[in-house]
């Protein structure tokens, strides 16, 4: 396992700052890979990380933990908490750690000593939990792709849905963030 400095250098050099959210990130999911026993988190391939804030936070969890995107092993709660459940799909466990207490610096002290002052028990909630994960929010190929008879896009995973009888994307069903011009 990588020491605390070299995963938040790490983490840095992916976001771009310094702030609370990258130290917090960097702790949590130092945390979430201690409890759940794995050494090597970059090595790592049965774990799936949840985050709830779509933050700076985020891009911490997810250098720490290997865990991205679009390998399907990171997944976007969009839930605004600074918290991160961490699923072991080989051992089936699963711990989600939050952020309690808000603790705030000084305006002139150095974030990463006031941080590091503070005890993983004070700064977070732990909890053992489960997670019900279907077999198409998995890693690896799409295990069920349609063609939304409206747009004629195709829709990966099992995220289509039926609407006046017609498979649909989501967008053309209950309509998208985007608009067309």
């Amino acid at each position: 396992m990588r020491t605390f400095d070299e995963d938040l250098k790490a983490a840095l050099e992916y976001h771009g700052h310094l702030c609370a959210g990258q130290i917090i990130g960097v702790r949590m999911a130092r945390v979430g890979l201690k409890m759940l026993e794995i050494a090597d988190a970059l090595a790592e391939k049965d774990l799936i990380v949840y985050v709830e804030a779509d933050r700076c936070i985020a891009d911490a969890v997810g250098v720490v933990t290997g865990c991205k995107l679009g390998r399907r092993r990171l997944k976007l709660m969009d839930y605004g908490k600074s918290a991160a459940t961490f699923l072991h799909t080989g051992k089936n466990k699963a711990v989600r750690i939050a952020s309690g207490k808000r603790f705030k610096p000084g305006e002139n002290e150095d974030l990463v000593e006031f941080y590091n002052k503070i005890k993983d028990e004070e700064l977070f909630n732990c909890a053992w939990v489960t997670v019900d994960i279907k077999p198409e929010d998995l890693p690896g190929k799409p295990t069920v792709s349609e063609t939304c008879e409206t747009c004629g896009e195709m829709v990966m995973d099992n995220r289509h849905v039926e609407k006046e009888g017609k498979k649909m994307c989501k967008s053309c069903a209950y309509g998208g963030y985007y608009k067309k011009v």
